[in-house]
């Protein structure tokens, strides 16, 4: 199904099953939310970003650790890890981020009005692309917003399973407080810390199909593992904010120019988080 074929009436709030399940385990899976053909789109954008055949800021594209510390040689694609912020930069990616297939079920998770605070699309290279650690995403938006929580969206762009490092989850553990997060060696793992006590016989593989959506509470614990397989494992990953959150302190709002905040639908409201953008930005030409 294209995007633009969706019927401007259509809903794709949860229904009564869904909610249940979410509310006990704090995430969510959806199959066959968004077809090939549009995840494909996607796919070749991102492509080009690394081609440098478009515009984009050098600071938001990462390489895969073990070849940015020179530890193997590849190129292209398969020397990738994530860009960040494509929202911000690439209409498709915008478009994404606020599909209501997306954002429909985010209203009885967050209420009406939606921000859009962070999004990464990541390869997980065959044979090299690395997993996290057990985290909860909690742990590191509270020192921007105060709010209950954050909902990450997670979409398949490629099949997802145990093999290629497909994402692990701790039903239940969104009821849980934030844990103790510990450091861990390792140049790519230097951007994740490992939740203190998060064990891994709790932990379940959620395997999906390309087009599949994970919805996640901020504080589900949650992993992923190497990929030991010679297929990509590609994903595009979105953090939500209710527009009710606020500022966790007066300088958390100075870096909304380098962790940009956007507009996704709904009402923004001057004394909350509402310093935010609502279109694609230009490339600085140093870029």
């Amino acid at each position: 199904m294209r995007a633009e074929s969706i019927p401007q009436d259509a809903d794709f709030s949860l229904n009564a099953d869904e909610l249940a399940f979410w509310n006990e385990n704090g995430y969510l899976v959806r199959l066959n939310v968004f077809s090939d053909e549009e995840n494909d789109v996607l796919r070749q954008v991102a492509e080009e970003v690394v081609d440098r055949k478009r515009p984009y800021p050098s600071t938001n594209i990462d390489q895969n650790a073990l070849v940015r510390d020179g530890k193997i040689e590849e190129q292209g694609i398969y020397a990738m890890h994530k860009i960040h912020h494509p929202s911000c930069y690439c209409p498709e990616f915008l478009a994404r981020v606020r599909d209501p297939r997306l954002t429909d079920p985010l209203v009885e998770m967050l209420g009406p009005d939606i921000l859009g605070i962070n999004n990464l699309f990541i390869w997980k290279a065959p044979k090299i692309g690395l997993g996290f650690p057990w985290h909860q995403d909690k742990f590191y938006f509270r020192n921007r917003f105060r709010t209950e929580t954050t909902i990450g969206t997670w979409t398949a762009i490629d099949p997802a399973d145990r093999e290629n490092g497909c994402l692990y989850v701790i039903p239940g553990s969104h009821k849980w407080d934030i844990f103790q997060h510990d450091d861990l060696e390792g140049s790519q793992q230097n951007e994740f810390k490992l939740a203190r006590g998060a064990r891994d016989e709790d932990g379940v593989a959620v395997e999906v199909p390309p087009g599949a959506v994970i919805w996640f509470h901020s504080h589900l614990l949650h992993k992923s593992t190497d990929n030991h397989s010679l297929r990509f494992r590609r994903s595009y990953v979105i953090h939500y904010l209710s527009a009710q959150a606020e500022w966790t302190r007066p300088e958390a709002r100075n870096g909304r120019k380098r962790q940009p905040v956007m507009w996704i639908r709904g009402e923004t409201f001057p004394d909350k988080v509402h310093e935010v953008e609502r279109d694609v930005r230009p490339v600085p030409e140093s870029e």
